[in-house]
């Protein structure tokens, strides 16, 4: 019976795992990962995916997307370069690697958070959404003055690494607003669909609560 379970349990953290990965690929080819605001600002949602997986199955499985939301990058950094900062993410340690590390971010915010006596969930995963988002913009643009230092500074003015950060901060804090949203959402989806289902079944909401 445990047997069982364990395979269950692991055929689903499979499952979701490729799926959002695959969210994270149908996002980024179709733009629909990106939201105009105005004439000349937009919004990426495509690390929303790395967050939730990391909340719902764990630690590897986002290290997993992460990647695939980093490879994505580079691929269309390569093939369809749209902004002056497109060929510095061609490297793997400016679009890849910090994708996988908000993994860890994610992943030990919702851990900690958890922590906290009678923090509502939803909550947990809404603050989890905004931290991450700020921390996936710091882990970028750090990664890009790191390993493309001369590079990036020629590209945008002879900017510093905190000058940058303020440049993007407006648009960085309009990410996070969305990333909070959706992670609150689709947590608090997740828990109403846990309880129907426990209900259902018989099997008690705190053992439901448990598995999401």
């Amino acid at each position: 019976m445990n047997e069982t379970k364990k395979n269950l349990n692991l055929t689903r953290k499979l499952a979701l795992t490729g799926a959002f990965s695959a969210l994270v690929i149908v996002l980024g080819i179709t733009k629909l990962g990106f939201i105009t605001i105005g004439a000349a600002a937009s919004i990426t949602i495509l690390h929303v995916p790395v967050i939730l997986i990391c909340m719902i199955s764990g630690l590897p499985e986002g290290l997993f997307v992460g990647a695939a939301f980093g490879i994505l990058s580079l691929i269309q950094a390569a093939m369809s370069p749209s902004s002056v900062l497109d060929p510095m993410f061609v490297n793997p340690l400016c679009s890849v690697l910090p994708r996988m590390l908000i993994a860890f971010v994610a992943w030990g915010l919702w851990k900690l958070l958890n922590l906290i006596p009678h923090l509502p969930k939803a909550v947990s995963a809404g603050v989890t959404g905004f931290i991450t988002t700020i921390a996936h913009t710091m882990l970028v643009i750090g990664c890009i003055y790191i390993f493309k230092g001369a590079d990036v500074r020629a590209a945008v003015g002879g900017l510093s690494y905190f000058g940058f950060i303020g440049l993007v901060l407006g648009n960085a804090i309009f990410e996070a607003i969305a990333a909070t949203v959706i992670c609150a959402a689709v947590y608090a989806g997740l828990y109403i669909a846990g309880n129907r289902k426990s209900k259902l079944s018989g099997v008690s909401s705190q053992e439901t609560d448990k598995n999401i």
